[in-house]
């Protein structure tokens, strides 16, 4: 979507704004490929155990010995390569797990706890470091963003389609849009301004 409106608007580099729902490692890699800066926090996944103090990010990567030193202070050390949907990954292990303290709040599994660290997961850790130096322009976004949903849907009375199938679908979401937009312009112009528009962008 980024690319296509990149495209449409002629821009050579572009700064994109994305939902946590969006978070998807391929689809960031591709735009940072294209030249664009993107900003998007991605979601906070717990540990088989719920405890936050073992997330995969309070583990820290060290590129030079590739090894995550986990909060305890243990190292998991990189032991087999797998994939998963097509994305490929590299597999680290803690040998120090049956001697933490920490075990039971780290991992369920038996064998200790391991991490897996796609082979691309270096442009997603600048991505996220990136979108926290920049945060109050990534808060931006929801302001941008998410009034439109909630005029739609309370103002407008828009709250669930009434049509099937995706092409009705995209053309009642497409007018709902088109009235969404116009109630923008006349809060912001009078209809005199905006027939004198309309008129010099058809010329």
């Amino acid at each position: 979507m980024a690319q296509k409106a990149s495209e449409l608007l002629e821009k050579e580099s572009s700064t994109v704004l994305a939902d946590t729902g969006y978070y998807n490692g391929t689809e960031i890699k591709n735009c940072v490929d294209a030249g664009m800066n993107i900003f998007i926090k991605k979601a906070k996944a717990n540990n088989a155990t719920k405890d936050n103090e073992f997330r995969k990010e309070k583990f820290i990567y060290n590129g030079e010995t590739d090894e995550y030193t986990c909060p305890a202070g243990n190292r998991l050390r990189f032991f087999e390569n797998t994939s998963k949907n097509g994305m490929k990954y590299r597999k680290y292990k803690c040998t120090d797990c049956n001697s933490c303290k920490y075990k039971k709040d780290c991992t369920t599994s038996s064998s200790g706890r391991t991490i897996q660290r796609w082979v691309h997961e270096d442009v997603l850790e600048i991505v996220y470091n990136e979108t926290l130096n920049n945060n109050e322009v990534y808060k931006q976004r929801r302001c941008i963003v998410e009034h439109p949903f909630g005029t739609i849907k309370r103002s407008l009375g828009y709250s669930f389609f009434l049509r099937c199938r995706q092409e009705n679908v995209d053309a009642e979401a497409a007018s709902m849009f088109i009235a969404y937009n116009f109630k923008r312009l006349l809060s912001m112009f009078s209809t005199e301004e905006l027939v004198t528009k309309f008129e010099k962008s058809v010329m």
